[in-house]
């Protein structure tokens, strides 16, 4: 008996004289398996599907191993999974030796970027009323206070959220104590 594929026999099941049929009650009569040519695959919720699209970068990382691969969606699912709810993306993986198959991954694909965003902590944007709103130092004089911007978000990504409008990058964003404090307040920074 010959395989059509090359690997290492990990599971065989079956002993001389016996009848081979390939698939027993138990599962697997011979499972041969090959890591030269491992894949990752992940589900995707359907809300990205106009996000994600083949040749899309990813960032794979093996929990297990604490390493981390850079790939490129290679294969998605034509059809929406009814149980997920999602679809299947698939990338590549290089040949690795620690690398084995059913192992569990994240993936973490390149959906939305933008160039020269403004980037701030999630955390230290609060609302009112009327709009959201950062707290930013400005010099007045000889004083430095507490200059209250508005302004309009977009992507939110981990703790970090992309600032459409009302910052322009250079400011010096308050990110202590800022729950506290009104526009025009004296503050000092943590090195005075």
């Amino acid at each position: 008996m010959y395989s059509d594929v090359n690997g290492v026999a990990d599971i065989v099941n079956v002993r001389v004289g016996e009848i081979f049929q390939g698939m027993g009650a138990t599962g697997p009569q011979i499972k041969i398996v090959n890591t030269s040519s491992l894949k990752a695959m992940a589900s995707i919720p359907e809300n990205y599907i106009s996000r994600v699209k083949q040749g899309t970068p990813v960032v794979i990382t093996i929990p297990g191993l604490n390493r981390s691969f850079n790939s490129t969606v290679s294969r998605l699912s034509q059809a929406i999974d009814a149980t997920q709810l999602g679809f299947v993306a698939e990338a590549k993986l290089p040949a690795d030796a620690g690398l084995k198959p059913n192992q569990s991954i994240v993936m973490q694909l390149l959906d939305y970027n933008a160039a020269n965003a403004v980037v701030i902590p999630v955390n230290t944007v609060q609302n009112d009323n009327a709009s959201k709103y950062v707290f930013v130092m400005q010099k007045e004089g000889d004083r430095i206070v507490a200059k209250k911007k508005n302004i309009n978000i977009g992507t939110v990504y981990g703790s970090l959220v992309e600032v459409k409008t009302g910052l322009n990058g250079g400011e010096q964003l308050i990110t202590e104590g800022y729950q506290d404090l009104y526009d025009g307040q004296s503050v000092t920074t943590g090195t005075e």
